[in-house]
């Protein structure tokens, strides 16, 4: 796979880096498809439980979409199909990862970089990150599927603002729209990113897993809800080798040790 896509695998969490410093970790048409490929790769791991993904350096989780690309590679319906397709396969396997995910946000999240950080599970920024999403400074016309995904995320007033100005959004701006979880000094941020990524690994993963999956049927309308479905994601934690671990760590005053079992 490309360099521009880095991985570091410790205890049960994978840390993904996007590896492009000098043009603020763009995201050009390969590394959408590595991308893909990446998650896909996780999901079928199941000795992983948390996924983190920062940018390369510290200014720049990712400034988005490599715009020098759009000329080749954007100027025809079909070029624009086609690219369409890179990036939303690598967006809905992130939405769809079967482990929780944490963006570790330092420096600007701008565009299809941003994107990539609301499709995770949890968002941490540090102070000195800026957000934004612009195809109103570039004049291009943004989807249907990355418009709902800014209005599920942060609402239709704010998505319509956001879109409508282009603008830059800082840290703590983007910490009152709800667009992260905290925001904390650059110099903590990985830290805190870790601990919470320990902590939730260190959980019981079918737990983690279910609760995962129960919220997107939560979402849906009560009539569309495959409520077998959920029985069955409890019912698989009742039964396993995990929940009596769990209960004998409890009587015996130590920590659990799961397997995903």
């Amino acid at each position: 796979m490309d360099k521009f896509l880095k991985t570091e695998i410790t205890d049960h969490c994978v840390h993904l880096i996007i590896n492009n410093p000098t043009k603020r970790n763009a995201i050009n048409l390969s590394m959408w498809k590595d991308l893909h490929k990446y998650l896909q790769t996780f999901s079928e791991n199941p000795e992983l439980r948390v996924l983190v993904i920062s940018g390369s350096g510290n200014k720049a989780f990712s400034a988005g979409a490599d715009i020098s690309e759009f000329g080749e590679l954007r100027s025809t319906t079909s070029g624009r199909q086609n690219y369409e397709i890179a990036v939303q396969n690598a967006l809905i396997s992130l939405k769809n990862l079967p482990l929780v995910s944490i963006a570790m946000i330092d420096g600007v999240a701008i565009g299809g970089g941003a994107e990539i950080a609301m499709e995770c599970d949890i968002l941490i920024a540090s102070k000195r990150s800026y957000f934004g999403i612009t195809p109103a400074k570039l004049g291009i016309g943004y989807n249907e599927r990355d418009v709902e995904r800014l209005v599920k995320h942060l609402g239709p007033k704010n998505a319509l603002e956001i879109l409508a100005t282009g603008r830059l959004y800082s840290a703590d701006e983007a910490l009152s729209l709800g667009w992260v979880r905290s925001v904390v000094e650059s110099s903590e941020l990985e830290e805190e990113v870790f601990n919470v990524a320990k902590e939730i690994a260190a959980n019981a993963p079918l737990t983690v897993k279910a609760a995962k999956l129960m919220i997107k049927e939560v979402l849906k309308p009560k009539d569309e809800r495959d409520k077998k479905y959920c029985e069955a994601l409890v019912k698989n934690c009742f039964q396993s080798a995990d929940c009596r671990e769990g209960q004998d760590a409890f009587r015996q005053k130590r920590k659990p040790i799961f397997r995903g079992i």
